[in-house]
């Protein structure tokens, strides 16, 4: 692991354990004895993780968790607590606490959830993921998981939920430091130029091709290939392209021997690809290959408060860089925040931040609010043709159970009937959690 964790604890034994149990993953670790000293460390050194006792003398760590959700809002905290404060430590997370842990704290339990925090914070390329909901803890998990292997994922989400992050925090946990991080575009090449771009090219293989050149898969040759939208690749190329994922060997265009290389793919798209598999428009085989490991992003209006965070955060981020202080929200603000719809996302959210810090607010109000959020009517629009719908997938869910339930549990016939193929039948079965045992609730 790599990171700056921060450790607040008055008891000398306790800091000195955590820190040795920290030092020896690679980590850098520093060390206060109380939360006055704790919050002088933390403006100086910016860590990336901070552990704090929850009984410190001075200041506590209830204190220097409201300080960090006015200062710090994107550094995820985690309480050390006894058995008997457990229920503050719970109340805490509401909060804005990432995780608590109860002492006497045991080692693997350390090393997991600051393992989860760091996921959770990852920065490569200036960015940060922002949130204390079980969605963006679970997600924390997911990437640490998947970080840890060169197998493929799939991304999916909506247009502004952040999948290229989530890329590149994967990216960061898997590669060593210095690797590539190479994205394509699939939708944004021109077709006769896609395969040039994937794979590359020798010199004279096309008009206009006057020397060699090495395609995104050679560039990112140690690292991490991401393939933005993978769901606009033309058909045409993803023969190529599976036998590339499957053997890790790319052959250029004109070209006559094959290159190895090892590379993480990564995909990602906000369309359907098992209806496009089933429309003719999308490979199964290629989908299958893609689909090793999936991560399903939520829209912004199922992620609770960590709008409130991700609002706290980017004005503090814009504020900083026009040399301004961030302003507060009041409370009408805040209820709109976490009333809104969202239909763009994280990325609506980010552009009003903006806007706000751009024209001078000093205090983010109710009406400064209303005027920039979409009418509700557009917001209801919006939802009905968002992808993820819960009543959807509820529909699919009940149809499939009910699917297998006629057929006796046999999956091929359910397949049969339900007129998919056997292996995108056990996937959603797999998705949706669907066991024999739950069919006398059908």
């Amino acid at each position: 692991m790599t990171g700056k964790v921060l450790i607040l604890e008055d008891e000398a034994r306790m800091r000195r354990l955590l820190e040795l149990v920290l030092a020896e993953q690679g980590l850098e670790v520093r060390t206060a004895a109380d939360g006055r000293a704790g919050v002088e460390l933390w403006r100086q050194w910016r860590p990336d993780v901070v552990l704090s006792d929850l009984k410190m003398p001075g200041m506590d760590g209830l204190e220097v968790l409201r300080l960090r959700n006015s200062e710090f809002p994107g550094v995820p905290f985690v309480l050390l607590t006894a058995f008997g404060t457990v229920d503050t430590a719970v109340a805490a997370m509401k909060d804005g606490a990432f995780d608590y842990l109860t002492k006497p704290v045991d080692n693997d339990q350390v090393l997991e959830v600051v393992a989860r925090a760091l996921a959770s914070t990852c920065r490569p390329s200036g960015q940060v993921m922002i949130g204390s909901s079980p969605f963006m803890q679970e997600l924390a998990r997911e990437i640490a998981m998947v970080s840890r292997t060169d197998s493929a994922v799939l991304v999916t989400g909506a247009s502004g939920t952040g999948k290229e992050l989530v890329a590149r925090a994967i990216h960061h946990g898997f590669a060593s430091p210095g690797a590539p991080f190479v994205r394509v575009n699939c939708p944004a090449i021109p077709r006769e130029l896609l395969e040039s771009e994937l794979f590359g090219h020798r010199r004279g293989a096309f008009t206009g091709a006057v020397g060699d050149r090495p395609g995104c898969f050679v560039q990112a040759d140690g690292g991490t290939l991401f393939l933005d939208e993978i769901g606009d690749l033309p058909l045409s190329l993803q023969p190529k392209l599976l036998h590339a994922v499957e053997e890790k060997s790319v052959l250029p265009v004109g070209g006559s021997r094959p290159r190895k290389v090892r590379v993480k793919i990564i995909s990602a798209t906000n369309r359907d690809l098992e209806a496009m598999v089933g429309e003719g428009g999308f490979r199964e085989d290629l989908f299958h290959r893609l689909n090793i490991f999936r991560i399903h992003l939520r829209p912004l209006r199922e992620r609770g408060d960590d709008v409130v965070e991700l609002a706290h955060h980017f004005l503090a981020g814009f504020a900083a860089r026009h040399g301004r202080s961030a302003p507060a929200i009041e409370p009408g603000a805040l209820a709109l925040l976490r009333a809104y719809a969202w239909p763009g996302n994280v990325r609506e959210l980010r552009n009003i931040m903006e806007r706000l810090i751009l024209e001078g607010r000093e205090e983010i109000r109710a009406e400064d609010l209303s005027n920039r959020l979409r009418p509700a009517q557009e917001q209801d629009a919006a939802a009905e043709t968002a992808p993820e719908r819960l009543d959807l997938a509820a529909r699919e869910r009940e149809l499939i159970r009910e699917a297998l339930v006629r057929c006796g549990w046999n999956q091929s016939q359910a397949a049969r009937c339900l007129g998919i193929t056997r292996n995108t039948l056990r996937y959603r079965v797999r998705k949706y959690g669907i066991r024999r045992e739950d069919q006398g609730s059908v």
